[in-house]
């Protein structure tokens, strides 16, 4: 059984996703999330490579670190130092 969590995204983040992850996107006065399971989170960081202009691989505990951790901070200092 896979359990939804949520992710706190940026705007810029929340923009370029709107389009193809329209129905795991919500807005609020508090914040940009992604909601999902953890296949849909890894298919979102995935996407969101190409927002930072990352289209390499990179270590995929990084994923796992956003899983566990319930943040995306792990893959966006991994997009930074890149």
């Amino acid at each position: 059984m896979y359990s939804l969590k949520s992710y706190k995204l940026l705007k810029h983040e929340y923009n370029y996703l709107l389009p193809v992850l329209r129905k795991n996107l919500s807005n609020s006065s508090n914040g940009y999330y992604f909601c999902g399971n953890v296949d849909e989170l890894y298919d979102m960081l995935s996407r969101l490579k190409g927002l930072y202009g990352y289209f390499g691989g990179y270590n995929k505990i990084i994923d796992y670190m956003c899983a566990k951790g319930y943040s995306l901070k792990p893959f966006r200092d991994e997009m930074h130092t890149k």
